[in-house]
């Protein structure tokens, strides 16, 4: 039987970055024709952490952005994660919604559960959704209309959105033991990051003993929805955070990074 441990919730005075309606819609332009699309190659698996942070630094500053990214719509008059047409197509998200995903981020610094905003560390999402919300609502909608349900959930206050941290940031030896190092440590043991889908909340971490990565993959009582959201940090991007006294801007995208079709090297991702 598997044993959960749950730190507890800390609380701080919420702090709001530049994401209003108006700062969103002049930064966050579709994708254009001259931008790069970042691709699964730029990663690899067992960064030591000084690697890692200097590799953060070449994406941000480099013109690669996550593919299918969030837009404004400016005939809509909407924020917008692109989505497949067979799926409901592109999906409305609200300003509140990004704030809240801010105050996630921002926290995480504070708390000192991340140390770079891009897939090695925390670059992607899964949604947790409580068992009988799940076979009440969400269950019933078709696949047609999936981005109807995804921004149903984004809208859900009861929905819970969980972050795998330190995925590509060598924690372990070859025996399989945590590094001697505390920051490492602390970075292992607080890898899954729990927030709610407000934009007042705060961030709880959850363990899992039973994996030398500490991943957790289930939570009781809560259904798993896997496929939840990408983010990336880029000079560019479309939504404001702060973070070690600085101002940083990030992506977010419904789509996971995908190998470089123009590349014969394949991809360590």
């Amino acid at each position: 039987m598997k044993k959960w441990i749950l730190f507890p919730l800390l609380w701080a005075q919420v702090t709001w970055a530049g994401n209003s309606t108006i700062e969103i819609s002049q930064r966050c332009a579709p994708l254009s024709s001259e931008e790069k699309p970042l691709y699964s190659g730029e990663f690899r698996w067992g960064y030591d952490l000084p690697t890692m942070l200097q590799k953060f630094v070449e994406i941000y500053q480099s013109p690669k952005r996550l593919p299918r990214r969030a837009y404004w719509d400016s005939q809509k008059q909407a924020l917008k994660l692109p989505y497949d047409g067979f799926r409901g197509g592109d999906i409305e998200i609200s300003e509140s919604f990004v704030k809240t995903i801010v105050r996630h981020v921002e926290r995480a610094f504070e708390l000192k559960y991340v140390d770079a905003v891009f897939f090695p560390d925390m670059g992607h999402s899964h949604l947790l959704i409580p068992q009988q919300l799940m076979k009440d609502k969400y269950d019933k909608y078709p696949v047609n209309n999936m981005s109807g349900m995804y921004r149903e959930m984004f809208g859900d206050g009861a929905v819970e959105i969980l972050y795998h941290t330190a995925e590509q940031l060598q924690a372990l030896d070859e025996n399989g033991d945590v590094l001697n190092d505390d920051h490492i440590r602390w970075r292992h043991h607080t890898r899954n990051i729990v927030g709610g889908n407000f934009p007042t909340t705060d961030l709880r971490v959850l363990q899992n003993p039973a994996s030398k990565a500490n991943t957790v993959n289930e939570v009781p009582g809560y259904y798993w929805w896997g496929a939840g959201f990408n983010l990336s940090a880029q000079k560019n991007g479309c939504f404001e955070y702060r973070a070690q006294g600085k101002v940083l801007y990030f992506d977010l995208s419904m789509y996971d990074l995908e190998p470089d079709p123009d590349s014969s090297w394949g991809t360590d991702y």
